[in-house]
């Protein structure tokens, strides 16, 4: 018996404030080149309204969206009566969904898998960081960043209802919340490949194959 019992929990966790904030400093223009034209992106929902401003004139587009074997596939099943706020679900909708889960596949395995490999965790460990916060001060960053591209979707939407009478807040924030979901979700999936993966390329390609997979069942979904 040598005395030596258990490392305290907190050990493990030493130095997580510091590396979260190193991470975020160091994804910071990163970050913002993803958050700010997802954005732009949201604020510019009142376009349709512009061009279609009433359900009757754009009856003839929404049957033809519905039919199109291209979009359909693109974005799905366009929900009827086709409001401004369906059109901005279905269309803009998809691409924030899309670009975020990329974006947390990129920043995922950038931090952890290619870190790993440049020796950088090696460092922070060497530095006295305990043993979970190379691991979980990029996965906090990333959430974060996550969030608040959501919360910023959610607050523009909220904004816009003002300008446009077919958008709705609940509908602002249900829309905000599945980017968040869904951003959170390939994070979660870029770790595991992270962990699975001989270096960040195989990483990267596993989770944008698993990305792939999870269009390829929402168009079959959609289509039977």
């Amino acid at each position: 018996m040598n005395g030596v019992g258990p490392r305290p929990r907190s050990s493990r966790l030493r130095g997580l404030g510091q590396a979260v904030r190193l991470t975020l400093r160091r994804l910071h223009l990163q970050a913002l080149a993803w958050v700010l034209p997802l954005w732009a992106l949201a604020a510019a929902t009142p376009s349709y309204a512009s061009v279609y401003p009433s359900l009757s004139s754009r009856a003839a587009l929404i049957a033809a969206m519905r039919q199109t074997p291209g979009t359909r596939l693109l974005y799905g099943v366009l929900p009827l009566p086709g409001t401004i706020g369906q059109l901005a679900q279905w269309e803009i909708g998809t691409y924030l969904v899309m670009c975020t889960a990329l974006m947390a596949v990129l920043m995922t395995c950038r931090t952890l898998r290619a870190d790993e490999d440049e020796g950088l965790v090696e460092l922070i460990r060497g530095a006295g960081a305990g043993r979970w916060t190379p691991l979980l001060a990029p996965l906090g960053a990333v959430i974060g960043i996550v969030a608040l591209e959501a919360a910023g979707i959610g607050v523009i939407m909220t904004a816009l209802t003002g300008q446009v009478a077919e958008l709705t807040v609940s509908g602002a924030w249900a829309l905000a919340g599945t980017v968040a979901v869904v951003g959170w979700a390939f994070t979660g999936v870029s770790a595991m490949a992270s962990q699975l993966a001989h270096d960040a390329a195989s990483a990267r390609g596993l989770s944008l194959s698993a990305l792939g997979a999870a269009l390829a069942l929402r168009v079959v979904a959609d289509e039977t």
